[in-house]
C-alpha cells in the first residue's frame, strides 16, 4: 500500500483490494485540537456524506469513480482509481502548445458534469482542476467528493440552493483564473455552455448573476 497524499482532512493510499486492481483508499484523519467525540461525529458524517453522494452521482450516470468499500466508524472509504492526467497539467500543455482548442471540450464536458450534480442537489465542495481527471481514452471524471454537500431541493429559485451552486462554480471560476488568467474567460464561458445544456439557460443565468453577486462582495470585503 503506497501513499499517494496527505491532505488536512485525509491521508489517501493506492492499494489492491477484493479483485480490483487498484483502488484509492481514504482514511480521514483525527483532529487532535477537537473534542474527541465532536471529532468523530465530523469524520462519520463526512465520511458518509462522501460515500453517499458519489453513488448518488454514480447512479445517475455521472462520470466519478465506483465506491467499493466503506468503512464509517474506520473513517474510511475505497474508491475505484482512474489513472489519467488532471484538467490543469492537460490545459498547460495545450496553451504551451499553442493548441487550446484540444481542450475545450473538456470544459463543456466539466460543465455538464457539474451541471448534472447540481440538477440532483450535489454540491461537489472543491471544483479545481485537479479534481477533473482525463483518463487514457479521452473520457473526463470528476472526483473527491470529500466537502460535498446534498440538498434535498434542487430547486434554483430557492436562494440557498442558487447561493450554494454560484459558490460552488465560483471555486471552479477562482482556480481557472489562478492556473490560466490569460485564458479564464474563453475557459469559464465554454464550461457554461455544458452546464446551460443541463440546467437550463434560464437557471444558469441566474447562478451566473449570483457568482457576480458573490464577487462584489467579496471585493469589498477585500477593500
Amino acid at each position: 500500500m503506497a501513499t499517494i497524499a496527505r491532505g488536512a482532512e485525509a491521508v489517501i493510499f493506492l492499494e489492491n483490494f477484493l479483485g480490483f486492481t487498484q483502488v484509492v483508499k481514504k482514511i480521514r484523519v483525527e483532529k487532535r485540537y477537537r473534542v474527541p467525540h465532536v471529532d468523530k461525529t465530523i469524520r462519520l458524517h463526512r465520511t458518509l456524506s462522501e460515500a453517499r453522494n458519489m453513488i448518488l452521482a454514480y447512479k445517475a450516470g455521472i462520470p466519478v469513480p465506483r465506491v467499493v468499500d466503506v468503512d464509517p466508524y474506520g473513517y474510511t472509504i475505497r474508491i475505484e482509481y482512474i489513472p489519467g492526467e488532471t484538467l490543469r497539467d492537460l490545459t498547460a500543455r495545450a496553451i504551451e502548445d499553442g493548441d487550446l482548442g484540444k481542450v475545450l471540450s473538456y470544459y463543456r464536458e466539466a460543465g455538464i458534469i457539474v451541471g448534472k450534480l447540481h440538477k440532483i442537489g450535489i454540491i461537489h465542495g472543491d471544483l479545481s482542476l485537479t479534481n477533473f481527471i482525463v483518463r487514457s481514452d479521452g473520457k473526463l471524471f470528476i472526483i473527491d467528493f470529500g466537502l460535498s454537500n446534498r440538498y434535498n431541493i434542487s430547486n434554483f429559485e430557492l436562494k440557498e440552493y442558487l447561493e450554494a451552486c454560484a459558490r460552488d462554480i465560483n471555486v471552479f471560476l477562482r482556480n481557472v483564473e489562478a492556473n490560466f488568467s490569460n485564458y479564464a474567460q474563453e475557459l469559464f464561458n465554454t464550461f457554461l455552455k455544458g452546464y446551460s445544456e443541463i440546467v437550463g439557460q434560464q437557471a444558469a443565468d441566474r447562478v451566473v448573476r449570483e457568482i457576480r453577486r458573490i464577487r462584489s462582495l467579496a471585493r469589498y470585503v477585500v477593500e
